[in-house]
């Protein structure tokens, strides 16, 4: 089995249906989406779709984390101050995407309540939206899963290989915890490190592009649409 990891889609359906054509899961394959499927970029509404359908067709096999834009669009009666934070990131792109097709993005937000977690994790790494600090991941509170820079601009963190999404780099980076970074190139084969942070968020709906990143076999390799 491989073990397929998206980074922040952020509205662009055609990166996204892009990388999975150049990543072609098949259905014993595992496909992790890392969160923030919404705002930004035009397609909320387009990617929300084929999100649902992943879903369907992989099952048990589909893992969606809880981005903090998802966690926008699920929270109930938002204060003032979140509100204005989420329009100052692209909540309007996320509103007008869903009302082209006669719908309300808050229609979306029953299915992420019921799809969406806040980590996976198997016994060589595991991943999240943004942060960890404790092991077990479990320990974490959602604020640090979905929100925390800290992981990647501190680079202290030297636990469990981590893979998130969150900060958005030029390219995907091996933050090894002692402040000392490695940025990783596309199409090259890895070895899977044992501890600190590989994020795979390249800035995609902000100009940059959208990674995926491939594990097999204690290995990995790097992609991009």
């Amino acid at each position: 089995m491989r073990t397929m990891i998206i980074g922040d889609i952020h509205g662009c359906i055609e990166e996204f249906e892009a990388l999975l054509q150049i990543l072609n899961p098949q259905r014993e394959d595992r496909v992790i989406l890392l969160g923030d499927l919404f705002d930004r970029g035009p397609s909320s509404w387009e990617v929300f779709q084929k999100v649902k359908q992943l879903q369907r067709e992989y099952g048990d096999h589909f893992v969606l984390l809880r981005g903090n834009h998802d966690d926008y669009l699920m929270t109930r009666n938002m204060s003032p101050f979140l509100r204005s934070v989420w329009e100052s990131v692209g909540r309007q792109t996320t509103v007008n995407s869903f009302h082209a097709h006669g719908e309300r993005m808050q229609d979306a937000a029953d299915w992420l309540r019921e799809h969406c977690v806040l980590y996976w994790k198997e016994d060589r790494f595991q991943c999240v939206h943004a942060g960890v600090q404790k092991e077990p991941i479990e320990e974490n509170d959602i604020d640090l899963l979905i929100n925390d820079h800290d992981i990647v601009l501190e680079n202290t963190y030297q636990g469990k290989l981590t893979i998130t999404g969150h900060i958005a780099l030029e390219m995907p980076v091996w933050f090894k915890g002692d402040g000392e970074y490695e940025i990783l190139n596309y199409h090259r084969e890895y070895p899977l490190p044992d501890y600190g942070v590989i994020c795979v968020d390249t800035g995609c709906g902000k100009g940059g592009i959208l990674s995926g990143m491939v594990i097999e076999n204690d290995r990995f390799i790097l992609f991009y649409a």
